[in-house]
C-alpha cells in the first residue's frame, strides 16, 4: 500500500458527511493527488517523493476531513434535522394508532379496546376516581376503559399534536439553514426505533399485559399495527438507498 492509499484510508475514516457524499470527496481527492503525482515526476521527482509532497500539498487528513464534515454547530444541527423527522413520524404514528383504536372501540367495544387487563390490580383511590369521573360506567373495569379512552384522545392525541407541528416546525426553518443528516441514517434509526416499538407492543397485547404508557387490549395492537408500517415504510426506504449506493 502506497501513502495515498494509506491516506485515502485515512481520510475515509473521517469524514461524517454520509457515503455518497464521502465517496464523491475520495474520488476528487484521488484524482488531484494522482494528478499531483504526475506532475512532480515529470518534474524529476521520484515516486516516493512525489506522493509525500502531493499529500502535503492537498493537506493533512484531519484538516480535509474537517472542512468537508463543516463546523460542530453544522453537524449537530443535522442531527436535530434527523430527530424532527424522526418525531415527526412518531407523532404521526401516535395519532393513527389513537384514531384507529376509537374505531376498534366503536365496531367493537370501549372495554375490548381501551380496558385494563382483568388481572391488573387497582387502588383504592384509582377505582373511587374512574367511578366518580365515569358514573355512568356498570363497574370500575368499565369507568377504567371510558376514562382511557378520553384520556387517549385527548391528552395523548392532543400532545401528539403538538410535537408534530413543533417538529414540522423544525424541519422548516432546518431545512433551510441546515444540510440533512448521512444518507442511511434516519432510514436505520426509524426501523429500529418503530420495529422495537412494534414487538413490545404486540407481545403486551398478546399476553394482555400493560406498557409503562398504556394499557387496552385494542389500543396495544393499533399501535402495533401503526408501528409496523412505519418500521416497514423506513425499511424499504433504507433498502433503496442501500441499493442505490
Amino acid at each position: 500500500m502506497d501513502d495515498i492509499e494509506r491516506y485515502l484510508d485515512d481520510l475515509a475514516t473521517r469524514l461524517r458527511v454520509g457515503p455518497v457524499e464521502a465517496r464523491r470527496l475520495l474520488a476528487e481527492a484521488e484524482e488531484h493527488l494522482h494528478e499531483t503525482v504526475a506532475r512532480e515526476e515529470v518534474a524529476g521527482a521520484d515516486a516516493d517523493l512525489a506522493q509525500h509532497r502531493a499529500i502535503e500539498r492537498f493537506g493533512t487528513a484531519r484538516q480535509v476531513a474537517a472542512a468537508a464534515n463543516g463546523p460542530l454547530v453544522s453537524r449537530l444541527a443535522s442531527l436535530v434535522l434527523g430527530a424532527a423527522h424522526l418525531a415527526a413520524v412518531g407523532s404521526l404514528a401516535v395519532l393513527a394508532g389513537t384514531l384507529l383504536a376509537r374505531i376498534v372501540a366503536a365496531l367493537t367495544s370501549t372495554s375490548a379496546a381501551f380496558g385494563p387487563p382483568r388481572d391488573y390490580v387497582a387502588s383504592h383511590s384509582q377505582v373511587a376516581h374512574w367511578l366518580a369521573v365515569q358514573p355512568g360506567a356498570a363497574d370500575w373495569h368499565a369507568a377504567a376503559a371510558a376514562e382511557n379512552a378520553d384520556d387517549t384522545l385527548v391528552l395523548r392525541g392532543g400532545f401528539a399534536l403538538l410535537c408534530l407541528l413543533a417538529s414540522l416546525v423544525v424541519l422548516w426553518v432546518g431545512r433551510r439553514r441546515a444540510r440533512p443528516p448521512a444518507d442511511g441514517v434516519v432510514p436505520a434509526i426509524g426501523v429500529t426505533a418503530f420495529g422495537g416499538a412494534a414487538v413490545l407492543l404486540l407481545g403486551s397485547a398478546v399476553t394482555k399485559t400493560s406498557t409503562p404508557f398504556e394499557w387496552g387490549n385494542g389500543l396495544l395492537l393499533c399501535d402495533a399495527a401503526v408501528a409496523l408500517v412505519a418500521a416497514a415504510a423506513y425499511g424499504i426506504v433504507l433498502l433503496r438507498r442501500v441499493h442505490t449506493a
